[in-house]
C-alpha cells in the first residue's frame, strides 16, 4: 500500500509503497481513501513530534472516503452500523500507525466518524473534520454554551462572542454555529475577508492588522462593552484576550469565558478575571480519551444536521496535487500561503 511517510522529525517527507494494510477492530472501518486535506498540525507533527505516537509517520488527518470493511460492533453516531460502501468524514486519530488518510487506506473509529452529509462533495468532505470538530469543541464545550438542537433553532440573543480569526477553517464554521445558536458575532479577519465573513453570519468584522488599541475600540463600539465570550480560532490572541477583557468594564453579571485551540502555551488563569479553556482535539479516537470521543460522538449528528440542511456551509478549499504521490506538492501550498484562507485538499483516488 502507497502512503507519504515522514521517518523522524524533521525529516523530508517520501513516497513509499510498502506500508502495510490496517485491520479494523470491532469497533473501527477501514476506508480507501478519496480525499485529503492539509492542516497546520500536519507540520507539527513531521518537524516535531507533536502528537506523534508511532514512527515513522504518515501524516495528515482531514479524511474523507468510502468504506471497505466494518467492524461487527462499528456503530456510527447517528445509531446505525456502518456496512460497506458507506461515505464517510472525519478527523482520524493523529500520529497513530495505520489511521492517515495519506496513503491509500486507513482506520477511523467509528465512534467519531462522520457520515458523510449527502449534499457536498468528497472534495468538501475532507475540509469538515479538524474544522468542525474544532469549533464544536470550542463552542459548547470551551465557552460552555449548550448543544444546539437542529430540530429547534433559538432566537436572536443581545449576546456578543468575539471569534479571533474567523476565515480560518475553524473560525468559519465557528462564526456560522454561533449565529445558529443566536448570538451576534464580531470577528478578526483580514480586511479581504470581510465579504465573506459577512455572508456567513458575522454581524461585525474587525481587521486584525489593526493595533491592539484599535481593535479594543471597535469591539467596544460594536458590543457596547457587553462582551463575555472569546474564541481563539487561530491559537495567538492570549495577550489580547486578557487585554480586551481588562479594558470592558460593563459588569453584565455573566462568566467570562475564553477558549483557544493554543494547547502548548500556559493559558490565562482566573486573576485575569476570566476562565480560559483549552481545545484539545489532538487525542481523538484514542482508547484514552473517552471523555472526548463521547463529547465528539455527540456533537457529530449535530454537524451532520447543519451542513445537509444548508444551515452550515462548508469552506472553500483549492485543489493541489493527485494521489498519493501529489501529497508532498499539495503540503507545500499549504506551506507557502498562497491558498490564503482556502483549505488545500488533495484527490487520492476515485471514488
Amino acid at each position: 500500500m502507497k502512503g507519504f511517510t515522514v521517518e523522524q522529525p524533521g525529516a523530508p517527507g517520501e513516497l513509499r509503497s510498502d506500508l502495510e494494510m490496517p485491520e479494523p477492530s470491532d469497533s473501527q472501518v477501514l476506508v480507501k481513501s478519496i480525499y485529503t486535506a492539509v492542516n497546520p498540525v500536519d507540520t507539527f507533527m513531521a518537524n516535531w513530534g507533536t502528537l506523534v505516537i508511532d514512527w515513522p509517520l504518515v501524516p495528515g488527518c482531514d479524511a474523507a472516503g468510502i468504506v471497505v470493511k466494518a467492524g461487527k460492533n462499528a456503530i456510527n453516531p447517528l445509531g446505525i452500523a456502518f456496512k460497506e460502501g458507506d461515505e464517510v468524514c472525519g478527523c482520524t486519530r493523529l500520529g497513530n500507525k495505520g489511521y492517515s488518510p495519506w496513503q491509500e487506506y486507513f482506520l477511523m473509529d467509528a465512534q467519531v466518524t462522520i457520515p458523510k452529509p449527502s449534499n457536498i462533495t468528497f472534495a468538501q468532505a475532507s475540509t469538515v473534520g479538524v474544522g468542525a470538530l474544532t469549533a464544536f469543541l470550542g463552542i459548547f464545550w470551551g465557552l460552555k454554551i449548550p448543544l444546539l438542537d437542529p430540530e429547534n433553532f433559538p432566537g436572536e440573543k443581545d449576546e456578543w462572542v468575539l471569534v479571533f480569526g474567523g476565515a480560518s477553517s475553524v473560525g468559519k464554521f465557528a462564526v456560522q454555529t454561533l449565529k445558529a445558536c443566536g448570538y451576534r458575532v464580531i470577528t478578526t479577519c483580514s480586511a479581504k475577508s470581510f465579504d465573506l465573513l459577512k455572508s456567513l453570519g458575522a454581524d461585525a468584522t474587525i481587521d486584525y492588522k489593526k493595533t491592539e488599541p484599535d481593535i479594543i475600540s471597535e469591539i467596544k463600539s460594536h458590543t457596547s462593552g457587553k462582551l463575555n465570550l472569546i474564541m481563539d480560532a487561530v491559537s495567538v490572541n492570549n495577550g489580547l484576550a486578557i487585554s480586551i477583557f481588562a479594558a470592558l468594564s460593563e459588569n453584565t453579571g455573566l462568566t467570562r469565558l475564553y477558549t483557544t485551540t493554543n494547547d502548548w502555551e500556559p493559558l490565562p488563569d482566573a486573576s485575569n478575571g476570566f476562565i480560559s479553556n483549552p481545545i484539545l482535539l489532538g487525542p481523538i479516537g484514542r482508547p484514552d480519551a473517552g471523555e472526548l470521543n463521547e463529547r465528539l460522538n455527540k456533537f457529530i449528528p449535530v454537524i451532520v444536521k447543519l451542513i445537509d440542511s444548508g444551515k452550515v456551509q462548508v469552506g472553500e478549499y483549492v485543489e493541489a496535487g493527485e494521489g498519493v504521490e501529489g501529497i508532498k506538492e499539495a503540503w507545500e501550498v499549504q506551506k507557502s500561503g498562497k491558498a490564503g484562507s482556502k483549505k488545500v485538499v488533495i484527490k487520492v483516488a476515485d471514488a
